[in-house]
């Protein structure tokens, strides 16, 4: 059963499959059962081939309990013996895993890193409105007034379009960034007004843009859950599978021991 998984992994390429998981499951699922089957039919035989005489009926029994044992066994000598044994195995196919899964780690990161890029590009946003609304101050202004006039225009940005819970409505916060433009970046009420038209349009372009981008790594997550559950749901059903045949082929081999040692013995000479 080692050498079928051996084999199983050998043939296992998790940087150039398309589906490296799929791909796991498929060749080493496929190659470790034949083997498993094929040394669990000789191991029942085995047994039932030295069944006592008068126990050649129940050779199928001893067939099914080499199926039993070799599973406790199996599980034992990974859990408590073979582990240091497999620690290579495993770290070289959890790395080829990582690398191969990426993409399925971004999608389930993607949440964190959307909000982190929404509210990059919403600071990036407002800071250009501020700067496009300071750019209009004359040259000759003092540094200090061009930064409390970039203070003021910022703080005013920042409640129409970030505004906090306990702010004013809407309509106050707008008239407060028009008179701030108009007050502190020198612009006229009618271009301040426009300003902050144009402004309103570009951000609700954005958020646009973000709420698509968050539904659609919202969708990728949900695809990549489903499948998921879809590959757990199958590798378990052929799982039970794989022991069922296991049981069967033990059990077989153990009939066909205990007929073939009765087939002998009818074939031994009578010693007088």
């Amino acid at each position: 059963m080692l050498l079928g998984a051996g084999l199983g992994f050998a043939i296992y390429s998790p940087l150039t499959d398309s589906n490296p998981v799929a791909e796991l499951g498929t060749g080493a699922a496929v190659i470790q059962g034949l083997s498993a089957v094929v040394s669990l039919w000789f191991g029942g035989w085995v047994a039932g081939r030295f069944t006592p005489v008068g126990a050649r009926a129940s050779g199928w029994l001893h067939g099914f309990s080499v199926w039993a044992g070799a599973t406790v066994a199996g599980v034992l000598v990974v859990a408590l013996g073979a582990g240091w044994v497999l620690g290579d195995l495993s770290k070289l196919v959890g790395g080829g895993l990582a690398m191969a899964g990426k993409p399925a780690a971004a999608i389930a990161s993607g949440g964190a890193d959307l909000a982190k890029d929404a509210l990059k590009q919403s600071t990036d946003t407002m800071s250009s409105f501020v700067d496009e609304a300071v750019g209009n101050r004359p040259a000759s202004s003092s540094a200090n007034l061009t930064a409390r006039a970039k203070r003021e225009v910022s703080l005013a940005v920042g409640r129409v379009f970030n505004p906090m819970p306990s702010s004013a409505s809407p309509a106050e916060n707008r008239a407060a960034l028009v008179k701030a433009l108009v007050d502190h970046a020198g612009l006229s009420q009618p271009d301040a007004e426009r300003a902050v038209t144009e402004w309103t349009s570009t951000y609700d372009r954005v958020k646009a843009d973000l709420a698509a981008a968050k539904e659609a790594a919202e969708q990728k997550a949900r695809e990549a859950g489903e499948k998921a559950a879809n590959a757990l749901a199958i590798f378990s059903l052929c799982y039970f599978v794989a022991l069922a045949l296991g049981a069967a082929s033990a059990t077989m081999g153990g009939n066909h021991g205990a007929a073939c040692a009765t087939r002998c013995e009818a074939r031994e000479p009578t010693v007088v």
